[in-house]
């Protein structure tokens, strides 16, 4: 199963912090935060989080809780909570890739599910 999301970058510019956290974890914010343009780390994560559901195609998913981090070397994963390994059980799933690509504009992640 793959999913892909590809969003504007200028719809994360005027968030509150408050809108922050009704999507992303403590962790995505702080990560996009520690960046100069942090809408384009924030958009990257959403269109994971979108790519992640439409692989699953499963609009019940709570965004919050698809949470995206990276390895030290910069790769992006989702982290493998409960609550992912439950789902990915439910749909008999165990290989879960990502990988965002942004630039000033726009943001896009593809999602694979095996």
């Amino acid at each position: 199963m793959i999913g892909i999301d590809m969003e504007k970058c200028s719809r994360f510019e005027h968030f509150t912090l408050e809108g922050y956290k009704r999507i992303f974890t403590d962790n995505e914010i702080e990560y996009a935060k520690s960046f100069e343009y942090s809408e384009e780390r924030f958009c990257g994560f959403f269109c994971v989080k979108e790519a992640f559901v439409k692989a699953l195609d499963d609009t019940s998913l709570n965004y919050k809780e698809i949470e995206v981090l990276h390895t030290e070397s910069g790769k992006p994963y989702i982290n493998r909570t409960k609550y992912i390994e439950s789902i990915l059980k439910e749909k008999h799933a165990n290989i879960l890739e990502c990988s965002i690509s942004h630039m000033k504009d726009y943001a896009s992640a593809v999602v694979l599910v095996q």
